[in-house]
Parts: C-alpha cells; sequence; structure tokens
C-alpha cells in the first residue's frame, strides 16, 4: 500500500502559480500529486523523487483530442476536475501556453457568468436573510431556520463562484500587464 500525505489547495484559480510550485517541490522529495478531494486538499503518494513540471488549464471541455495535444506537447493529465485540469511534464518541457492570447481566451471563457452569478448569489443571501429576521420576529421558527439554510447554501454559492472570478480576473490582467511590459510576447 503506497504511503500518502496531504496538502491544501490554495485555490487553483486564484493561486495557481503558488499551486503549481508546491507540487513541484513536493515530486523533487518523491510526493506526486495523485488528486484532490472535497475538502480541497491533494493527496499525494510516495514514490521516487523527480524532476516535474505543473501546470493547471482551465478547459471546461477536456476532449480525447485535448489529451492527444497535451500528449503531443510532453504533458499528461494527473488531476481532473470539473472545468480544470492539472497536468504535468518532464523539467523544462516548453510551458503549457506559449500564446498569451490562448492563454487570456481559455481565462476568459472559465471566467465567463462568475461574476454575474456572484452577484446573483450575494443579492439572493441578502433578502432571505431580511426574510428570516421578519419570520423570527414574527415567531415563525420552521420558517426562518428554512431561510437561514436557504442564506448559507447562497452564500457558499457566493464564496465559490466569487473568488474563482476575482483569481481569473488577476491572471488576466498579470498577462495583459506582461503584454504592455514586453510586446513581443
Amino acid at each position: 500500500m503506497a504511503k500518502t500525505t496531504y496538502r491544501m489547495c490554495g485555490g487553483l484559480a486564484v493561486m495557481p502559480g503558488h499551486d503549481m510550485a508546491m507540487l513541484k517541490r513536493m515530486s523533487a522529495k518523491g510526493w506526486h500529486v495523485v488528486g484532490i478531494n472535497r475538502a480541497l486538499l491533494y493527496r499525494f503518494e510516495q514514490g521516487e523523487p523527480h524532476g516535474y513540471d505543473y501546470a493547471v488549464d482551465f478547459q471546461r471541455d477536456f476532449s480525447e483530442e485535448a489529451r492527444e495535444l497535451y500528449g503531443l506537447g510532453g504533458w499528461e493529465p494527473v488531476v481532473l476536475g470539473p472545468g480544470w485540469q492539472i497536468v504535468r511534464a518532464e523539467a523544462g518541457t516548453t510551458p503549457l501556453y506559449t500564446d498569451d492570447d490562448a492563454e487570456s481566451e481559455t481565462l476568459r471563457e472559465s471566467r465567463k457568468g462568475l461574476g454575474l452569478r456572484a452577484l446573483l448569489c450575494a443579492v439572493a443571501a441578502a433578502l432571505f436573510f431580511v426574510l428570516q429576521s421578519r419570520l423570527s420576529a414574527q415567531g415563525n421558527e420552521p420558517a426562518s431556520w428554512a431561510c437561514l439554510a436557504a442564506c448559507m447554501v447562497l452564500a457558499a454559492g457566493f464564496v465559490f463562484s466569487l473568488f474563482p472570478f476575482v483569481g481569473y480576473t488577476r491572471s488576466l490582467r498579470k498577462i495583459h500587464a506582461e503584454q504592455e511590459a514586453d510586446p513581443r510576447r
């Protein structure tokens, strides 16, 4: 049975560079990422130390054709999620994205709709909270608790929409700033 250990995910959309550097350091120590669980913990299995580069891609449709293209570039998928993939390659392999425009387009597609979803969840959560306080003041405890539960669900939707939206936006701004600093990119 393989030894396993876990490390916290910093947020693939929020801090992708930080997480990929951590995965690289872990592989150099002999711990290779094999999954990510619902608690946002990376799961590592112990193996031989190896020099891998890691990258995250936010393609919504990770088809067999996309896998083949990654493979041709030397990249193999190691963890697949809904709308994202973590891939790895031998250290020094050509980066996953050599074209800023292609990376920007992928990030824009991933970001699409998240800001609106976060706003709608926030407004709905606020409305349920107001309704909950009125019902509570009237003594209607079952309905008050139901509104509070709905408020919590919507608040979670807000968080899980807002953080990726902010992360994608930061990544897009970083790419844009790098392009302005070096127009040859």
